[in-house]
């Protein structure tokens, strides 16, 4: 079994696009979102694309999917003033979500485990300190953890776990430009998918997201901005 760890989405459509055909030219199985998957530029269209992809993609809740439904929910119940205090990406997909995408979010578990052949048995968490407390399931034995890091990628090892780290795919934290995810199966593949970077930059500039260029810059062209 092959598993494409696609964490902090965080709705760049276009590398979500690149990464997916990706993973679907590695022979993944199966695709896991790590969590913050809708809190960005096009969130509608990310959401359509993952939900359609069915039982080959599954997914578990970040902090900036449960704050989209939450702030969502306010937004329908006419409680504009409380949605002030939500981070302007949040606010913004909130606005553009349908109610079955919002439901969608709200419905994910906070952890999925798989048992693999080779890695034994896997553990996936959006991060391992998700408001200052531990996941609620923490394996005891050696178990393999996939978990996000402040969207870095690499991995390390602690209190006897193996701890994955894939990167993020929409808001990367890295030296290049790219989509940063991870391949597990006979062992753990650390991966950075290019795509066309200008032809995505102006795409999230066209959505109309407050300060879209500012975020263009820097998670889709940063290195390439800078050269």
């Amino acid at each position: 079994m092959r598993i494409a760890a696609l964490y902090d989405i965080h709705a760049n459509l276009p590398a979500l696009e690149a990464t997916l055909q990706a993973a679907r030219k590695s022979g993944a199985d199966k695709v896991v979102l790590g969590g913050d998957i809708a809190a960005g530029p096009l969130p509608a269209d990310a959401l359509d694309i993952l939900i359609a992809l069915g039982d080959w993609v599954v997914a578990i809740q970040g902090p900036a999917d449960r704050a989209v439904v939450d702030c969502y929910d306010r937004l329908m119940a006419g409680r504009l003033d409380e949605t002030k205090a939500f981070d302007p990406l949040v606010r913004w997909a909130a606005g553009r979500i349908s109610r079955h995408q919002r439901d969608y979010l709200h419905a994910l578990p906070a952890d999925i485990r798989f048992l693999m052949q080779d890695l034994g048995e896997v553990y996936f968490y959006h991060s391992l300190s998700d408001g200052g407390e531990p996941p609620a399931r923490l394996p005891r034995g050696d178990e393999v953890i996939v978990a996000g890091s402040g969207h870095s990628q690499g991995e390390e090892y602690r209190d006897s776990h193996r701890l994955v780290h894939p990167g993020s795919v929409g808001m990367p934290d890295g030296d290049l430009p790219g989509a940063y995810w991870a391949l597990l199966g006979e062992h753990v593949e650390f991966l950075r998918t290019e795509y066309d970077y200008g032809h995505a930059a102006r795409r999230i500039v066209r959505c109309g997201m407050p300060d879209a260029k500012a975020w263009a810059d820097r998670y889709v062209l940063g290195a390439a901005a800078r050269s």
